[in-house]
């Protein structure tokens, strides 16, 4: 549901910038880099404070983030507004990222995690692709009311929180330690380069 509600908003966010509220494409593109930017910055703290509040405190907190960022966006009338609003939204979103994470592979044994996390990417992947599709059935440039229909639509799921072993708590955790693990680095590694092949190749195309 997350993924399918970002599906409806970003492919159109752009169009909405700078057709509906005219600014420039490059200050459109900017916006959307400001999203990443916030979740590259926010992300530093992100695990730390799923060992203080929680997963699940933390995926309800950055689901409301995101769904105030992006709930906003048609108030949006200078282009502070929207960098603001983005800002909180990439917040929400990296948010989500570990949190969801962290709650999966308690949810599931150590012998079904790969396996649900497999399912995972390809519903995520599913729902960004049908939030696409129905976006661009709502949106239109000739109505500016069709984009507030995107910006408000949303949805917010809670799972449970199985909490965590005592063995697991005790574990020390920090960046040396999974830098330190040979295998997570290596397929860490070749998922960057499969994504950067992929996004390269979308990025050079020409019509």
């Amino acid at each position: 549901m997350n993924f399918f509600g970002n599906g409806i908003v970003f492919p159109f966010l752009v169009i909405y910038l700078h057709d509906v509220r005219g600014f420039s494409l490059t200050t459109a593109g900017l916006v959307i880099a400001a999203s990443s930017g916030a979740q590259l910055v926010a992300g530093i703290g992100a695990g730390a404070l799923i060992d203080v509040i929680g997963p699940k405190r933390l995926l309800a907190a950055g689901l409301v983030l995101q769904a105030v960022g992006f709930g906003l966006f048609p108030l949006v009338q200078e282009p502070w507004h929207a960098f603001v609003l983005i800002t909180i939204e990439g917040a929400g979103s990296t948010a989500f990222w570990p949190s969801q994470s962290t709650l999966m592979s308690r949810l599931v044994g150590d012998r079904r995690r790969h396996n649900a996390f497999a399912v995972q990417r390809a519903t995520m992947n599913v729902g960004i692709g049908l939030g696409g599709i129905v976006g661009g059935l709502i949106a239109t440039v000739s109505d500016p009311r069709s984009f507030t229909i995107l910006f408000v639509v949303g949805a917010l799921a809670f799972v449970p929180d199985p909490g965590v072993s005592r063995e697991e708590r005790e574990q020390p955790s920090s960046y040396g330690t999974v830098l330190r693990h040979k295998t997570f680095v290596a397929l860490w590694m070749l998922n960057f380069t499969f994504v950067a092949a992929g996004i390269a190749m979308l990025s050079s195309s020409r019509r």
